[in-house]
């Protein structure tokens, strides 16, 4: 007998794993006649209902021939659903199991459960977690502390398939994939396979293959513009817009990465900052300065303190424009919010002339 909880915010991880405990309890070749899969992914009270029957059945009945059988609860919802799971039959249900669990399932009864999330508080956690069978897949929930988590994965993935990446590929890699452990995976992959026996990593290699996530594309625009490539530009919004992005939004992203133009081409006018061609941490310099030093003590971030990569890319985009060409992208960026929330003109419009007048150089 074995009973396994698999749980945690990392889908993929969560997903993964589940499947790797099945297949060591019931070979694949095994599981046509001796896996039975219950789908956990329930949106109502009496889908949640039929699928704990099944699951409390399934425990019950032994398996064909009286041989092993295992059981997968798959993709729980309940536990994390406030409505379905303070149901009272929910609740009555999720009572029988846990005793199932604490009496013991019989030997040749097998118990898999993978869910996203659960209340570490709940009788059944306690009930799995005093049967010693819980495993927690968990990403930080804050942006900062999950980045250095996906990053080491990362890592570890290209270092078990003995591939070779530097920095600055990886850093685009990562900007380009996000933070979602599944896509992370995947794209790592298609990458491996692409280099095929040179097994090393390029820039140039993760600009040819790596597929953008749906945050990634918001960057890959926003590079489009300070890069002032009008074409690649205009094609990314058009599909950002087509994909359901409120042109409001995107008006907000246009303005914050202009606002960060103008700072950094101050930063470099000032000589405050030098940005060299290439990757890699020596490509940014920041200089010894009091007046930098006062100023920078005044806002809500240092700039010194962002990552080179960051730094360097805005920095190469601000050398795109002169000062005074980022002043009349001001004015316009100014112009435009007005006309996309009292104007008449299809705000999709709007956006694709500002986009032209931001990039191109009149």
């Amino acid at each position: 007998m074995a009973v396994k909880l698999i749980h945690g915010t990392d889908e993929y991880l969560v997903s993964h794993n589940a499947r790797k405990a099945v297949n060591a309890l019931c070979p694949e070749s095994e599981q046509t006649l001796s896996l039975e899969t219950v789908d956990g992914d329930v949106k109502t009270i009496d889908e949640a209902v039929t699928a704990l029957k099944t699951c409390i059945g399934a425990l019950r009945t032994i398996g064909l021939f009286g041989g092993q059988k295992t059981v997968w609860l798959r993709d729980v919802s309940i536990f994390k659903d406030a409505v379905i799971s303070k149901n009272e039959t929910v609740k009555d249900l999720l009572g029988k199991l846990a005793d199932d669990i604490k009496k013991g399932l019989p030997d040749s009864q097998n118990l898999i459960i993978s869910a996203p999330g659960v209340d570490r508080r709940s009788a059944f956690y306690k009930v799995c977690e005093a049967a010693g069978a819980v495993e927690a897949y968990d990403l930080p929930e804050q942006d900062y502390k999950k980045k250095p988590v996906i990053r080491e994965r990362a890592q570890e993935m290209f270092a078990k398939a003995q591939c070779r990446i530097g920095p600055g590929a990886l850093d685009l890699f990562l900007e380009k994939v996000g933070m979602d452990t599944r896509q992370l995976a995947m794209e790592a992959e298609k990458l491996m396979i692409y280099i095929g026996d040179r097994k090393e990593i390029t820039v140039e290699d993760v600009k040819a293959i790596t597929s953008s996530s749906a945050e990634a594309i918001a960057w890959d625009f926003t590079d489009a513009l300070g890069e002032r490539r009008l074409d690649e530009a205009l094609k990314i919004l058009r599909q950002l817009i087509f994909q359901g992005e409120a042109p409001i939004g995107l008006m907000f992203a246009i303005e914050s990465l202009y606002q960060n133009l103008m700072q950094y081409r101050a930063y470099i006018d000032h000589g405050w900052l030098k940005i060299s061609s290439g990757f890699g941490a020596n490509a940014v310099q920041w200089s010894s300065d009091q007046e930098m030093d006062k100023m920078f003590a005044q806002l809500p971030a240092d700039p010194r303190e962002i990552h080179w990569f960051r730094t360097s890319k805005l920095g190469q985009q601000a050398k795109n424009y002169s000062a005074e060409e980022l002043r009349r992208c001001q004015k316009r960026l100014l112009e435009t919010h007005e006309q996309l929330v009292s104007s008449g003109v299809p705000q999709e419009l709007i956006l694709e002339m500002l986009v032209i007048k931001l990039i191109a150089k009149v």
